[in-house]
């Protein structure tokens, strides 16, 4: 599918080639010569006319610069917002590149903010990425507003690995000009899935042991009760999620009680709210003096990748892990912390596990909640 979706946008560049500011009653002088332009098809379905050779991007909107990052185009930023330098600095494509620190800053950034027009303009770029902020109207309202062309990136669901990943790395690849690049990034990210999931193939669902994740950050940070019933990583691997039944694809918040009720055999807590989870564990010590996974030592941490959406990198890191937390027969050859670090080098372009874990203060590895050890 991705290397149709490659051809395609390849093809829509290639024939749509024209000329800017070609009125045939003006004419352009021999002395100032048209700029080479182009049609992409965004993922909001909007067609934009882009400059032949774009040199310098920006990326506003949760996810944008990460793509651009994984395609190769870290050099090729003009500014970055004002939400990247906050700390703590834990995306990885910021850890890979601490030079896109120093760039000037075009906006707040976050979620829940409007683009700033008079910034964008100043760092001259040639075309404008936004990333799941922005429906076609918004679009259209940013690129009036700046005269700039405006491209909406997508990765479909937050946290999952989706197929919009695959036609937004396209997309940029082909503009800028790396789509060698973003083709193996593109076929990297789906044989990763393809081994993830071979690995448990053939196993019955009644022989799989039980999981729940808690702890998982969305806005915040929270206890063990924030959870996901299609957790991507137990998805990669075909495991056993309790709560997947809940009915709905993002964060969910739940009884605690309910824990209790579904008994999980394998507890898995994120990092980023394992402080929360140890003072309800003060709070509430019979809750988890009666979960099987707590008093069988078989409680274990995760790295968090819910963060300005997902990051791709530690998120199938993470599958791995827990995969060999369930499945050490089927992930014997597999370690965990040298495959996270192959796979954020490769995508990212370094490696950032240690980083993780010093600033996260935790990585992975089994937890004695009660500590009794």
């Amino acid at each position: 599918m991705k290397r149709v979706l490659s051809l395609i946008v390849a093809l829509m560049l290639a024939t749509s080639l024209s000329l800017a500011g070609c009125a045939a009653e003006e004419p352009v002088s021999e002395s100032e010569p048209a700029a080479a332009s182009a049609t992409v098809i965004d993922l909001a379905g909007r067609e934009v006319i882009v400059p032949e050779n774009v040199e310098r991007v920006v990326a506003i909107g949760p996810g944008a610069l990460r793509l651009v990052v994984y395609a190769g185009g870290a050099k090729m930023v003009a500014g970055i917002e004002d939400i990247e330098n906050k700390p703590p600095i834990s995306r990885p494509y910021i850890l890979a590149h601490p030079e896109l620190l120093e760039l000037p800053v075009i906006g707040a950034g976050g979620p829940d903010t409007a683009p700033d027009a008079e910034r964008l303009i100043g760092v001259a770029p040639d075309v404008i990425f936004v990333g799941q902020l922005a429906d076609a109207a918004a679009a259209d309202e940013l690129q009036a507003a700046t005269g700039i062309p405006v491209v909406v990136l997508s990765y479909g669901g937050l946290g999952n690995f989706d197929d919009a990943v695959v036609t937004s790395l396209n997309v940029v690849g082909t503009m800028i000009g790396t789509i060698e690049r973003t083709d193996e990034v593109s076929a990297y990210i789906t044989d990763t899935l393809a081994d993830l999931s071979a690995r448990t193939a053939g196993i019955d669902d009644g022989e799989k042991p039980t999981a729940f994740v808690g702890a998982l950050g969305f806005k915040g940070m929270h206890g063990l009760e924030s959870t996901q019933g299609k957790y991507p990583p137990f998805v990669a691997i075909g495991a056993k999620n309790v709560a997947g039944d809940l009915g709905t694809p993002g964060s969910v918040m739940i009884d605690k009680e309910k824990l209790l009720e579904w008994d999980p055999e394998y507890l898995f807590v994120d990092c980023s709210g394992l402080g929360l989870v140890a003072e309800d564990v003060a709070a509430n010590r019979a809750l988890y003096e009666g979960l099987s996974a707590v008093n069988d030592g078989c409680v274990y941490t995760q790295l968090p990748f819910n963060n300005y959406w997902t990051n791709i990198e530690v998120a199938l890191a993470d599958a791995y892990y827990a995969g060999s937390v369930m499945f050490p027969d089927r992930f014997a050859d597999v370690d965990a912390v040298a495959k996270a670090d192959e796979i954020s080098t490769f995508l990212a372009g370094a490696s950032v596990y240690e980083r993780l874990t010093e600033i996260y203060g935790c990585g992975f590895g089994a937890i004695d909640l009660l500590g009794n050890e």
